[in-house]
């Protein structure tokens, strides 16, 4: 029995670590920790991380406020090209 998954979870926060303390301000390092949350919320929910940060930025930014379609589990529904099926059978 091994705990892998928690392993590689915890490197991403040690490999970190020091570039996080350059975040530049308060405010910066809030908005780093969002991205980050965003980010690691995609690869949990084994999406296509690259194309879900690109697609909700972009609507987002086109001024998009109905949020519940841009959840990761909501929106890999709706786009299931981008579910990374692989890690499904690895974690298997």
């Amino acid at each position: 029995m091994d705990n892998n998954e928690c392993e590689q979870l915890m490197r991403q926060v040690a490999l970190g670590r020091k570039n996080w303390m350059f975040a530049g301000s308060l405010s910066g390092g809030q908005r780093n920790a969002g991205f980050l949350t965003l980010t690691s919320s995609a690869h949990r929910n084994d999406l296509d991380v690259t194309a879900y940060v690109n697609d909700v930025l972009r609507r987002l930014l086109a001024g998009e406020t109905d949020y519940e379609p841009l959840l990761p589990w909501n929106w890999g529904d709706s786009h299931p090209e981008s579910i990374r099926v692989y890690t499904r059978k690895e974690r298997e």
